[in-house]
């Protein structure tokens, strides 16, 4: 039938050119993929389909699922082919364009000004090889189509004038690194002969191959489309670490495009450029984009048929692409940040706008969520400044879709301390579906009837979505968090506590200057003397705080010393009067409180003392560590005011500490002093030892997932624990330990449930039945604490609230850990003072192995083998592979 979309241009003074398209809703069956308008002008309706571009630094991006957001037309829902299913995580669950349209003012009233979506080009729908779906956008099969779950063409552009009528803007997600998984190698690979081995999916749905010139010649055994070298024909990367297996094999089983053919980057540039031509995108995210040589973008974005002149021919001067580079950092290490740095535009070379901040983001979790020294958020924002021409660009988040949620780790005072963060330094800041409605599942759906929600989830006078609400209105008013510089100012090298950072901003109007003060530990945090802006006659105005009990009282020469409640955040704003104050530049007259004795180490003792003098006579003092005003030990000064203290030294290993001397009477406080700690000395320990070749399950006839990637990283070979203090090391050695899906946490393929029985805790907490493993604590004994790590995610919960299918009440606390390819040891160290365990005596742990997906989800148990799933056993049985029970005594001395 014929049909068409008649387009009038009009141009003028306005920036850029607004185009104003004539389109009908098409008449065919959602199961039809219409990318055209019939000839029928009476349901003619007017799309917005370019603007000009904003400046992206002070935009803040809302990212979506399409298939897990809001279901607009449940006539596309099922395609008849069995992959609609919204009770499992691996089916289609019925989101579409028309619902993100529908849903359009939940998303602005939030606060966010853009829109970024997962592909909605039409995808692989079933991949038998692994038994899952594509409804989330990345196996494509035709990239200049929509999927016909998701709608149609005109849907999209409806959903892109849409929100350029709200004055907002659309990013589309794209991938250029692979299509869907139509071909697999089985059984080895041999380079010089790509044919060996090789499986066709005959099998996939709804289609064998891709759909779309020239990604259709994807068969190696056809010598045409072998000639036309469209793909690279190689297996699953096996080592991250070596270059050419990173560009050129295959991601996850997903075929790797050839990029470095000039047929391949042309099509490239022609199926995307084709939506910002026909739907008037924005920007885009790139998916798997660390996985193609770099210079590919140089010509994808910047050659004369390039995205960015493409977008230029209408209107959009300020193309925005930033991609996805999964590279996290070490503490105190800016490898992730140099490795983002490679693909992104500088003076010399012109590459993608920007990257997604995965250093700040692994940083953020580590800090927020389990309780790490808050000098390593210190260094890394620092290092995201350094590291690139244009930081303010780097896109932040806290969760997206392809990483463990916050709250499954962390608590929800920590998570909005993150948001604080997120929202206050300089960056592109991305809320992720879901997170305004605290979800603790990474894909659950925002739809009644949606995977995991029997009820909509649209509540927009929720606590987190008011929240994120304020704190994006904050953002959006006072450009200094946009634009502004950022200088860090406090921190704690020792754990969590003090983090404060200041941005300034220079207008025609004056300096706009803010300071952002955050505790992340949880108890009472003392702020020793704060040098800021601000005085007594000039106190800054508190724009959002959480937890704040006390007026914040500066003096006149900018002091702010003052008492932070547990994971508490304050931001303050206001305007430089006269000469800035800046950083310290002068030292406190007459010191109140002073300690004249401490030493700079202390290394194996027992004890040890600290003594000085204060000008405060027969006057309570607190000795205050790190900061912690919860674990502060009174004394008292003498007549002359002199005083000493004991110091705790025992701890087991390397500690590095601060301890500060404070009047709560007087609000005095002597200067920090710096000191570190080294001890060996054990007090209690246990080795045990386990069999090889036991990782089989109860039974001892569990089947492991069949992908060759999967050996025996679940065998637990033996276990050493060692505690010293209130300090336990936990040394776990593996027959294997893997990196090959490069885990932030630096091992996969094993996850680690390790159940404490802790002496004293008994009848205060205990649980016997271990969350998600269908199994209960050995021998009749009850567990108090849990740990969950795997190589996405690391926290601690207590049993309290535990059940079943729930884990209890999470501390916001995360074990060191330190992993060793070279012994195949993976080691956890538990600093039971931010717990309130003194020390280990006689505790009992049960350490259990399983797996997860980088998701956080279990993998499935069922009776059928499976490359993906454990078999052996029905899916009711306990998700315990390997496991080990120790006992802690005392160690021989």
């Amino acid at each position: 039938m014929p049909s068409f979309v008649r387009v009038t241009i009009f141009s003028g003074l306005l920036l850029g050119i607004t185009i104003i398209l004539y389109a009908c809703q098409p008449q065919t069956s959602m199961q039809t993929n219409t990318n055209n308008c019939e000839l029928d002008f009476s349901c003619a309706k007017e799309l917005l389909l370019h603007v000009a571009s904003p400046k992206w630094q002070d935009q803040i991006i809302y990212f979506l699922m399409i298939d897990r957001f809001a279901d607009g037309d449940s006539s596309n829902n099922d395609q008849g082919v069995g992959v609609f299913d919204p009770s499992k995580e691996s089916h289609y669950s019925g989101g579409d364009l028309r619902g993100i349209i529908e849903r359009i003012e939940y998303i602005k009233n939030l606060g966010a000004t853009t829109v970024w979506t997962t592909p909605q080009v039409a995808n692989q729908w079933w991949d038998p090889l692994v038994n899952y779906s594509g409804y989330h956008g990345y196996w494509a099969r035709d990239f200049k189509s929509v999927d016909e779950h998701y709608g149609s063409l005109l849907d999209y552009q409806q959903l892109s004038s849409a929100l350029h009528k709200k004055g907002m803007y659309l990013i589309q997600d794209v991938v250029v690194n692979h299509t869907g998984n139509f071909f697999s190698y089985q059984g080895g690979y041999d380079p010089d002969d790509p044919t060996k081995n090789i499986v066709l999916n005959s099998e996939s749905q709804p289609s064998s191959s891709p759909t779309q010139f020239p990604f259709n010649q994807n068969d190696v055994t056809n010598p045409e489309h072998r000639a036309a070298n469209i793909f690279n024909w190689t297996p699953s990367i096996q080592d991250f670490s070596i270059p050419v297996q990173e560009t050129t094999y295959q991601t996850a089983d997903l075929d790797d495009l050839n990029t470095l053919n000039p047929l391949v980057r042309k099509a490239l540039k022609e199926s995307f450029g084709f939506w910002i031509k026909k739907a008037g995108v924005d920007g885009i995210r790139i998916d798997t984009a660390k996985y193609v040589e770099k210079e590919f973008y140089e010509d994808f974005l910047h050659a004369a048929d390039g995205l960015e002149a493409i977008a230029k021919q209408t209107g959009k001067d300020q193309f925005l692409s930033f991609g996805e580079i999964y590279q996290t950092s070490e503490p105190f290490s800016d490898n992730g940040e140099r490795k983002l740095s490679e693909y992104v535009s500088d003076d010399q070379i012109k590459r993608m706008s920007a990257a997604i901040g995965f250093p700040l983001y692994k940083e953020i979790s580590r800090v927020f969520a389990g309780g790490a020294p808050t000098a390593y958020m210190s260094y890394r924002l620092q290092a995201q400044m350094e590291n690139f021409d244009n930081p303010f660009l780097i896109a932040n988040f806290i969760d997206n879709h392809d990483v463990e949620r916050f709250l499954a780790a962390g608590n929800i005072n920590g998570f909005k301390q993150a948001y604080a963060l997120m929202m206050t330094v300089p960056g592109i800041p991305i809320i992720y579906q879901g997170d305004e409605q605290s979800f603790r599942h990474s894909r659950q759906a925002m739809f009644a009837g949606g995977y995991l929600s029997s009820q909509d989830q649209f509540n927009q006078q929720s606590s987190m979505y008011q929240f994120i609400q304020k704190l994006a209105d904050i953002r959006k008013t006072h450009k200094v968090f946009s634009r502004g510089n950022l200088q860090v100012l406090k921190d704690n090298a020792a754990g969590p506590g003090v983090l404060v950072y200041k941005r300034n901003y220079k207008t025609p109007d004056g300096e706009q200057v803010a300071y952002v003060i955050f505790n992340t530990a949880k108890q009472d945090i003392l702020l020793n003397n704060l040098q800021t802006d601000f005085t007594s006659t000039n106190p800054g105005q508190i724009l959002a705080s959480q937890f704040l009990t006390e007026e914040l009282v500066f003096d006149q020469q900018g002091l702010l010393t003052s008492v932070l409640p547990a994971q508490s955040f304050v931001i303050v704003i206001g305007e430089v009067k006269g000469t800035s104050i800046g950083i310290p530049n002068h030292t406190v007259s007459v010191a109140a409180i002073e300690i004249t004795d401490i030493k700079q180490q202390y290394i194996n003792l027992s004890q040890a003392k600290i003594s000085g003098v204060s000008a405060l006579i027969n006057t309570e003092l607190l000795r205050v560590i790190d900061g912690k005003l919860g674990d502060a030990k009174v004394f008292k000064t003498d007549t002359q005011g002199n005083w000493n203290i004991d110091l705790p030294v025992t701890d087991y290993g390397q500690h590095q500490h601060s301890v500060e001397i404070f009047s709560p009477a007087n609000n005095r406080v002597s200067k920090a002093y710096y000191y570190k700690t080294s001890s060996s000395q054990i007090d209690y320990s246990a080795t045990q030892k386990d069999p090889l070749g036991d990782d089989t399950g109860p039974t001892g006839k569990y089947i492991k997932p069949l992908d060759s990637s999967v050996g025996c990283q679940m065998d637990i070979r033996q276990v050493n624990a060692r505690a010293g203090g209130a300090v336990l090391k936990l040394d776990i050695q593996m027959c294997d330990v893997s990196t090959l899906w490069a885990p932030p946490n630096g091992f996969d393929h094993v996850s680690f449930n390790i159940f404490f029985d802790l002496k004293g805790k008994q009848g205060q907490r205990g649980n016997r039945a271990l969350p998600f493993l269908n199994a209960e604590f050995p021998s009749q004994q009850r567990w108090d604490l849990a740990h969950m790590a795997f190589g996405w995610g690391n926290y601690l919960y207590w049993s309290d609230a535990a059940s079943v299918n729930s884990e209890g009440t999470k501390p916001g606390i995360s074990p060191k850990i330190e992993v060793n390819t070279l012994t195949n040891s993976i080691s956890f160290t538990y600093d039971g003072n931010q717990l309130g365990i003194n020390d280990w005596q006689e505790t009992t742990l049960y350490i259990t192995t399983w797996d997860k997906s980088g998701e956080g989800n279990y993998r499935d148990l069922q009776l059928t083998s499976d490359n993906w799933r454990f078999s052996g056993a029905a899916s009711s049985a306990p998700k315990i592979l390997d496991d080990l029970i120790i006992n802690l005594a005392a160690h021989p001395q």
